[in-house]
This record gives structure tokens, C-alpha cells and sequence, in this order.
């Protein structure tokens, strides 16, 4: 059983116990030494008493013997002397002594001691009172002398059975413990009743947070009062404590809610923010400063100087002066700052082009630090790049579109009339040779305007679903014979069919025009490889790349390992009449023409080069659903037209266009009705019937489209011939003509125009 040393029991009933104890043993050594000193004097008196009546006896027989000495009477005196010894013989054996006589030579006369005791007595015996040892114990003898016979008589103390010796005060010790035990008993039952219950009572009520009840000690009762009050007061206290703590923790909660929402609203911007403590130390960045500069987490930031991470080295290598920083200023000057183009670093050591706003933050008039605020402004100069090369191109594809109209209806009678004069003289070699030569140039000139429609996205596509793979690789044996043996031509073509929407012919183009310049840009041995892959342009690929729609493409990509290009060169890489070549070796419409027919089927086209390293050209072709279309073989030879009894309107502005396309007709057979504008062509057909109307789509006052469905109005089973220089939204939208409509092209052959006017008046 464990006893708390410190309770109130332990240090009151301890030293009790020990102080009880003290007070058992010293009564025990009080009484056995009184009950000594009371023996010893009891020993002396009894001594006494027995010596006394001893002298008595000596005093009477010397009385005795004297007056029989004096008589000188040896018998009697021996008798007298026999009488004396059995008296004290029998005066020692009626008390609680003994005796010894020894005469004057040591001999023992008489005894009532056993003989041990009789020795020593006889060796230690001395005149007078005396304690002797006799086997370990005191006695006390009494010895006198009786000169007149010269005897030694020694009274001996043979009184043993005492209180000591018979138990008596022995018996005194129980007595005395047990009253002790009765008293501490008494004592214990006292203490607890009136002080440790009562404080045992106290602590359990104050353990428990309870009242303290009433004792009936009134020291306690006190206390009680006194704990009570205290205890109210502690509860009232403790309770506004609660209350505080609670409001203060609503407060913090309501605090750390509001920190953290603001927090995650900064977390979702897209721009980096951090804010700086005067002395320039970082105090908190959001997500995005984290992510644009190039850190995983704030503890790269927060503690640090944002001046020493960010701002990266001048032109001569040094780091940027404080007094230079525009986040530094705003604390000296407390005025914002806003700059359009700042570099800082990221943690990579990389430069990052940023828009950056700096501005103080005020707290009692004082300026306690400054927010910065910045923007990645690399894919933003991307972008604008983008556009501005992207505007640069319509405006030189407008004015391509207008300078191909113009051309195309000046060759059209140049053609046409040089076609007429060969059939008109068919066996003078001279005309039909120089006729040919003259058809040859205007020919080239066809082609060359016909490259600048492609690059405006003016020409008309014939558009069906074709297999882009099966067309490239078709065209393959085509691409070898053109390009130099020294090339090595690689094709990679993606596993399956992927149908996209598009003209065959102007793919053709496409892949013609990027082999031959990667041909060009491989000074002597080199590899030429078109690839073909499905991919998928997400959202991220769109933001980041002007014009691109997110979503399944077919790509087709032609890469060379040649002299590559920089990038002031890849700037202007699709401008019309751009080359590198030399003079008499490029047109500088090649890579115009693939871009025009590239964004003409709706797609994007996008260059990658370094100088040293090669280049890669890749076109993505939006994926068209369906499979892909059959081709058609081509008809040849010559048409003739029936045109008796047939009359066709004719509406041309172009007053050569006009006359050749109405010479033509007028030899056909064709009644012909000549306009030049729409409102001329009206009045022409009025009560008339037509049975073809020939246009041009672009005129003076309406258009070609415009004017038909005014004729219609009258003759609704009237057919028409479209013809141009360039489509026009008209008839055309995103270069594919309308469905059902009829368009020829200028500048056109004879029997091409005859073929398609033959073809319309059949449909």
C-alpha cells in the first residue's frame, strides 16, 4: 500500500506515532529506573534493619560475654558464642537475607549462603554497605566487625523476587504500549473526524469543480467560503476567457477563410503576383508567379529578396542597382510603376518577358511594402507577331487577288485570239510557231497569276474527299523524277486511310512546291522526308498559334536536312516574290502558293528551322468524314458547239473579253445578245428567250449571281456560265463553288470554254 507522503494525514499521524514512541520508550526508562532506585533503597533499608537487629545481637552477647571473660569462663563463652551464631543464624533465616561469619583468620564460622556465594562474600565482604558481583549480578552486603571475638559479620541481601525480578514491572510495558495505542486510536479518529475528512471533503469538491460544502470545523468552513469565492470568480473568469477565446478563434477562422479565398482567387489568375516588405523580402506570391518563374513551391520565394532572383544582369554583366529597380522605386518614390517590357529571371537562369506593374502599400501614411503584378507577355509578342505577318499577308494577298484579275482578263483574249489566228491559219508554219510561242509565254504568265490566286486564296478548288496518303504516295514517282539523284526521298506515311476534304491538284502543288524547296536548300547530298500522321490540336496548341481551330488534323510534314533558315528569314518565308535564291532562280512564289492553298482548305501551316540543322514544313489538314471519292477520267479532244437555233446573253464589262467570247459563240452558231453591264443585259432579254447566260461575276451595278436570279424571275429554267479572273463570295465560299453552279476560270483555252458551255446547255 503506497502512502502519499505529502497528504495531510501522513504529516499529521507520522510524527504523532513518532512522537508517541519517544514518549512510550522514555516513560518505560523513567520507571524502570525508579523502579531500580526504589529497589536499591529498599535493599539499603532492609539492609539496614537486618544489620540492626544483627548489632543488636552482638551488642547483648558482647554484654554477655565481657561480664564471662571477666569471669574468665572459656565454656561459657564458647557456649555464648554458639548462641550468638545460631541466633544470627536464625535472625537471617527469617528475613530476606543472608549471612556469613568469618573469624579474624578468614575461616567461616557460620553461613546461610550457598558455599559460591559464601566465597566470594568471604574474598569481597568489606566493613560497611557495598554491591558485589556474584555471577554476573550486584548484591548488596552490609559487614560489620565484632572486635571482641575478631569476627567479620556480613549481612547479605538475598531478596529476588522483586517487582523486577518477579515480572511485576515488566508487565507494565503491554500496559503502557497498549494505553499508547489507545491514545494514538483516539487520536487518529479525532484527526480524521475533524480535519482530514473535512479536508479530503475540500479537495474532492475543489478536484471536481464543485462547491465546497459546509464542514463544521469553522477554520474549514472558512476555507470553504473563502475556495468558494474564489472558485466563482476563477468560473466567471474562465467563462469570459471562453467566450474571448471563442470570439477571437471566429475571428482567426473567419480571418484564415477570408486569407485563404483570397488566396485561391489569387491562385487562379493567370497573372504572377508576389508582395515585398520595404526591405525588398518576398512576403507572398500566388501560383502563377511561382509557375512563370520557374519555382515548386513558396518557400523558394518567401523570405528571400525578390530584387536578387528576378532581376537579371545589365548589358555589361552586372547585376541591376536597386536604385534601377522599378519595385525598389515605388518604395522611395510611392508612386506606382508600370512597365511594358521587363526582363526578369526565372530559377532556370532563362530570361522571361514580362509586363510588370509595381504598386505601394499605404497603412497609416506610411508605405509598408508593395505588390507587384506581371504578365508573360512571350506567347502574347507571339501572337502579335502572328497577326502582324498574318495581316502583312492579306494586304499582299488583296493586292495579289486584284493584280491576277486584272492579268487574267488581259490574257484571255491574248489566248484567245491566238488560239483563233492558229485555227484561222493552220498550215502557215511560221504563224503556228510563233502563235505557239506566244500561247507558251501567256501560259506562263497563267501559271504565274494562277500561283498568285493560290497564295490569296482566290482560285477555285474542286473539293472531294480524297485519301491524302494514297495522293502522295501517288505522286511519289513524280516527286523523283523532279528533284536532283543526289537527294535521298523518304516517306513516312501514316498506318490506315484518313480522308481529308481538299483538291487534289493543289496538293499536289503543295507537295511539289516544299520537296522542291528542300531540294534547294541542300547544297549537295541530303534527305528529303514527307511524313503523314493523324494528331490532335487541343486547346493549348490553339492558344498558343493564331487561327487554329482545336481539333482532329491530318498532318503532312516535309523536312530536309539543309542549310536551314534564322529566324528573320522564317518571318517572311510565305511572302510573295520573298527568295533566297538567286537572281533567275525563284520566283518567290512557291512557298507563297503552298500557304494560300494550305489556308484555303482550311488548315495551318507552320515552319521550324535553325540555321545548320535542316527544315520542317508542316501542314494540317482538318480530317473529313466519309471515305474517299473515285476520280473521274479526264475527257479529251476537240469540242465542236451546235448553237443554231440558240441564243445566249453575254455580259462582260471587259470589253476584250467581251469581244472574243462573242466571236466565239457568233462562229458556234450562238444568237448572241452582248451586254456590258446588268442593266444593259435586262433590257436586252426582255420578251426574249434565252437559253444560256454567259457572265462575268463581278460587274457594275450587280452582280453576275444577282443578275440571274433577276432573269430567272422571267425564264425560270434559265442555265448560266459563271466566268472570272478571281471567285468572289458571290458564287464561291471558302474556295469551293456552290453546288449546282457552273464557273469557268479565266484566262481559258477555246476548248475548255467550248467543253464547259457544251457541258452546261447539256446539264
Amino acid at each position: 500500500m503506497a502512502f502519499d507522503r505529502k497528504s495531510l494525514g501522513f504529516k499529521l499521524i507520522a510524527p504523532s506515532l513518532v512522537v508517541i514512541a519517544v514518549v512510550f520508550f522514555a516513560l518505560l526508562f523513567l520507571i524502570k529506573s525508579i523502579t531500580v532506585r526504589v529497589h536499591d533503597d529498599y535493599v539499603r533499608f532492609t539492609l539496614a534493619s537486618a544489620n540492626g537487629e544483627v548489632r543488636k545481637v552482638l551488642t547483648t552477647a558482647a554484654s554477655d560475654l565481657t561480664a564471662a571473660l571477666l569471669a574468665g569462663n572459656e565454656e561459657v563463652t564458647e557456649a555464648k558464642q554458639k548462641s550468638v551464631v545460631e541466633t544470627l543464624r536464625l535472625l537471617w533465616s527469617g528475613t530476606s537475607h543472608g549471612g556469613v561469619v568469618i573469624d579474624s583468620s578468614g575461616v567461616v564460622l557460620c553461613t546461610t549462603l550457598p558455599l559460591p556465594v559464601t566465597r566470594a562474600v568471604a574474598t569481597q565482604a568489606a566493613e560497611g554497605y557495598r554491591a558485589i558481583k556474584i555471577g554476573g549480578e550486584d548484591v548488596a552486603t552490609f559487614g560489620q566487625r565484632f572486635p571482641m571475638w575478631g569476627w567479620n559479620v556480613v549481612t547479605v541481601s538475598t531478596a529476588r523476587n522483586t517487582w523486577l525480578q518477579d515480572g511485576k514491572v515488566a508487565m507494565l510495558t503491554p500496559l503502557v504500549a497498549t494505553g499508547c495505542l489507545v491514545m494514538v486510536f483516539g487520536i487518529f479518529l479525532v484527526l480524521r473526524r475533524n480535519l482530514q475528512r473535512p479536508v479530503e471533503s475540500m479537495v474532492a469538491a475543489v478536484s471536481s469543480s464543485r462547491r465546497v460544502e459546509p464542514t463544521g470545523v469553522t477554520e474549514f468552513d472558512i476555507m470553504g467560503n473563502v475556495v468558494n469565492d474564489a472558485f466563482q470568480r476563477l468560473t466567471e473568469q474562465t467563462e469570459t476567457l471562453r467566450q474571448e477565446l471563442a470570439e477571437r478563434t471566429r475571428i482567426q477562422e473567419e480571418l484564415r477563410a477570408k486569407d485563404e479565398r483570397i488566396h485561391n482567387l489569387l491562385d487562379c489568375t493567370e497573372e504572377g503576383i508576389f508582395g515585398v516588405d520595404p526591405d525588398g523580402v518576398c512576403t507572398f506570391c500566388n501560383r502563377s508567379c511561382l509557375q512563370l518563374l520557374g519555382y515548386h513551391q513558396e518557400e523558394d520565394l518567401l523570405g528571400k529578396r525578390i530584387h536578387d532572383l528576378i532581376h537579371p544582369p545589365g548589358v555589361d554583366g552586372d547585376e541591376v542597382a536597386s536604385e534601377d529597380c522599378p519595385v525598389c522605386n515605388t518604395f522611395r518614390t510611392g508612386a506606382g510603376a508600370h512597365l511594358p517590357a521587363e526582363v526578369l529571371w526565372r530559377a532556370d537562369g532563362t530570361a522571361l518577358e514580362t509586363e510588370l506593374w509595381a504598386h505601394p502599400v499605404v497603412d497609416d501614411g506610411r508605405i509598408c511594402g508593395a505588390v507587384v503584378t506581371f504578365i508573360d507577355v512571350t506567347q502574347r509578342k507571339l501572337l502579335e507577331d502572328q497577326l502582324i505577318q498574318a495581316q502583312k499577308m492579306e494586304s499582299i494577298g488583296r493586292l495579289a487577288g486584284g493584280i491576277a484579275h486584272d492579268f487574267n482578263n488581259l490574257l484571255t483574249p491574248i489566248m484567245g485570239y491566238c488560239e483563233l489566228l492558229r485555227l484561222d491559219m493552220p498550215e502557215n508554219k511560221l504563224v503556228q510557231e510563233r502563235c505557239g510561242n506566244m500561247l507558251k509565254a501567256a501560259g506562263g504568265a497563267k501559271e504565274l497569276v494562277q500561283q498568285l490566286l493560290s497564295f490569296s486564296r482566290k482560285q477555285v478548288l474542286e473539293m472531294k474527299v480524297i485519301d491524302l496518303n494514297q495522293a502522295v504516295g501517288n505522286f511519289q514517282s513524280i516527286l523523283r523524277r523532279t528533284i536532283r539523284e543526289s537527294i535521298d526521298l523518304k516517306m513516312s506515311l501514316a498506318e490506315g486511310s484518313y480522308p481529308v476534304r481538299a483538291d487534289k491538284n493543289q496538293i499536289e502543288q503543295v507537295v511539289m512546291n516544299l520537296v522542291v524547296n528542300a531540294q534547294d536548300a541542300i547544297s549537295e547530298h541530303g534527305v528529303v522526308t514527307i511524313e503523314t500522321a493523324p494528331v490532335l490540336l487541343d486547346d493549348e496548341y490553339a492558344r498558343l498559334h493564331k487561327d487554329v481551330i482545336p481539333g482532329r488534323y491530318l498532318m503532312l510534314a516535309v523536312a530536309d536536312d539543309g542549310c536551314g533558315m534564322d529566324q528573320e528569314t522564317r518571318q517572311r518565308v510565305f511572302e510573295p516574290f520573298f527568295t533566297t535564291k538567286g537572281i533567275g532562280k525563284g520566283t518567290g512564289l512557291g512557298l507563297a502558293t503552298v500557304y494560300g492553298i494550305v489556308r484555303q482548305h482550311g488548315g495551318n501551316i507552320w515552319v521550324y528551322s535553325e540555321p545548320g540543322k535542316g527544315t520542317v514544313f508542316k501542314c494540317y489538314f482538318p480530317l473529313a468524314e466519309g471515305t474517299a471519292v473515285a476520280e473521274r477520267a479526264d475527257a479529251g479532244g476537240k469540242v465542236s458547239l451546235e448553237g443554231a437555233r440558240r441564243t445566249i446573253l453575254l455580259v462582260e464589262d471587259n470589253e476584250m473579253v467581251r469581244l472574243l467570247v462573242a466571236e466565239l459563240l457568233a462562229q458556234a452558231g450562238f444568237e448572241m445578245l452582248i451586254a456590258e453591264d446588268p442593266k444593259e443585259a435586262l433590257k436586252l432579254s426582255d420578251g426574249r428567250r434565252i437559253d444560256l447566260l454567259v457572265t462575268d461575276v463581278v460587274l457594275p451595278h450587280m452582280s453576275g449571281p444577282q443578275l440571274h436570279r433577276k432573269l430567272l424571275q422571267h425564264d425560270a429554267g434559265l442555265k448560266v456560265l459563271y466566268m472570272s479572273g478571281y471567285t468572289s463570295n458571290a458564287i464561291v465560299h471558302q474556295g469551293v463553288l456552290d453546288e449546282g453552279t457552273h464557273y469557268i476560270a479565266k484566262p481559258f483555252a477555246l476548248n475548255e470554254f467550248a467543253l464547259k458551255v457544251a457541258e452546261v446547255l447539256a446539264a
